[in-house]
């Protein structure tokens, strides 16, 4: 997948963090985004952002960055 995909993916998990960040804490937060790209996403998309997220810094805020982190535990729980 090309620069441009990953750059929108990111743009996406930034604004979702953004849009629920009235939801409590940045660990409450980052854990609802984890779960709504989990749910909503498409594997590739999760994939993506997982593979290049991890100790890469690709734009992400710190709740986004925490929402990957908790997304990959919730991918390796789930044995994918």
């Amino acid at each position: 997948m090309s620069e441009s995909k990953l750059q929108r993916l990111v743009s996406q998990v930034n604004q979702i963090a953004l849009n629920m960040s009235a939801n409590g804490s940045d660990e409450m937060v980052a854990d609802q985004v984890a779960q709504h790209l989990e749910k909503f996403w498409a594997p590739p998309m999760k994939d993506l952002i997982t593979q290049r997220a991890v100790g890469d810094d690709i734009g992400l805020t710190a709740t986004a960055q925490m929402a990957i982190h908790n997304l990959v535990k919730i991918q390796q729980a789930k044995g994918a």
